[in-house]
């Protein structure tokens, strides 16, 4: 081995710190350095987990899709590809709000993530550490609230003119009661620029906090139906995305200081991206997104058509249109077979169409009035 200069080094450190930029670059260089020489094990863990979403998706659609199959076995990198794409999406809409933290509150550069950490050493929390994780709690359940209102009044029928314009400027309140609870937490003179970054904080807060308050209602319409008694379950959702953003931006703050960011914030994706997966509902939605999307050009609702005379199974045909098939959505597809089911239908049967005899995939028409009356 060639002797290394100490002087060389000295003076290469003293650049990097002259130069931050290039010492980024050097810690992302480092990073991927990193990467490269375990690519066996973490190809290896990328088909474990991507084989792990497969298994919860056929479990919970009960889809006959052959693991043997040499289709389904070449998409397994291509789905956790899409897999860490769409998670990453969503992690970047919950956790977005979080920014703030990392803006300057002044012209003296400090910040509220300054003291986000805990010090070494010390046991307990600080009182600026504890006013921190409570005014943002503070903020996230002012927001939770009002979305909570929007949704009361639109379910007891009050979606006039003059309620849309009261909703509109509680809601201006909203994000001004907002940006006045976080620029309280550190007691001193803040810029115009941080309380405007405030605000858009704020708004972005409320369209993550609409976003899963959507995905909530869904999941448990089935047993609430009354604004009220979604309040519990509402809080818990706010709680949750409270825990999650805090932990988010002091994962951020652990990466800034640690020696390989690029590799950690890799390895720490693949637990969150494992951790998931071993959740089935949660699991199979994601990767039923990766193989539907593909499959069906992005729609989620489609309408199958082919040549006449071709012979299909009667029961996707629909009968004022022999040339087409009724409402469908579409699975998956392997080997040459597209893997249908009728639309919103409670039974998990499955039907297979050949791909050869498809000419072509569109949308579905909307649903006739009666027929969303009824639902």
């Amino acid at each position: 081995m060639e002797p290394v200069d100490v002087t060389d080094c000295a003076k290469t450190a003293e650049a990097a710190s002259k130069h931050p930029s290039r010492n980024r670059y050097a810690q992302l260089s480092q990073g991927l350095l990193w990467l490269n020489e375990r690519a066996w094990p973490l190809g290896g863990s990328i088909l474990l987990i991507a084989g792990i979403y497969l298994f919860q998706y056929i479990q919970v659609e009960k889809i006959p899709l052959s693991i043997t199959s040499s289709a389904v076995v070449a998409a397994l990198p291509a789905m956790f590809a899409m897999l860490v794409f769409v998670i990453a999406m969503l992690g970047a809409l919950i956790v977005m709000p979080a920014f703030i933290l990392f803006q300057r509150l002044n012209d003296s550069g400090e910040r509220l993530s300054d003291h986000l950490s805990f010090d070494r050493g010390k046991s307990g929390l600080t009182p600026l550490h504890r006013r921190l994780i409570l005014h943002w709690l503070y903020g996230v359940l002012l927001l939770g609230l009002f979305v909570w209102v929007i949704g009361a009044f639109a379910a007891y029928g009050y979606t006039s003119g003059g309620w849309i314009v009261g909703m509109v400027g509680l809601g201006m309140l909203t994000l001004l009661g907002h940006a006045w609870i976080i620029t309280r937490v550190w007691k001193t003179r803040v810029s115009f620029e941080f309380w405007f970054a405030c605000v858009m904080s704020a708004l972005v807060q409320w369209v993550a906090i609409l976003n899963v308050t959507v995905v909530v209602a869904r999941s448990v319409s089935e047993y609430v139906d009354d604004v009220w008694l979604f309040l519990p379950f509402m809080l818990l959702e706010l709680i949750v995305l409270w825990l999650i953003q805090l932990g988010g931006a002091y994962f951020v703050v652990v990466m800034r200081r640690h020696e390989h960011p690029v590799a950690h914030a890799a390895l720490a994706a693949m637990v969150v991206i494992f951790v998931v997966g071993l959740i089935p509902q949660a699991s199979a939605k994601l990767a039923g997104v990766t193989l539907q999307l593909p499959s069906s050009g992005a729609r989620n609702c489609t309408v199958m058509t082919w040549a006449p005379g071709t012979q299909l199974l009667g029961a996707i045909k629909d009968p004022e249109n022999p040339g087409s098939s009724i409402r469908l959505r579409l699975l998956a597809e392997a080997d040459g077979m597209y893997i249908v089911r009728p639309w919103r239908t409670v039974s998990k049967a499955v039907q297979f169409v050949p791909r050869s005899s498809v000419t072509g995939i569109d949308d579905c028409a909307p649903e006739p009035k009666a027929e969303n009356a009824s639902r």
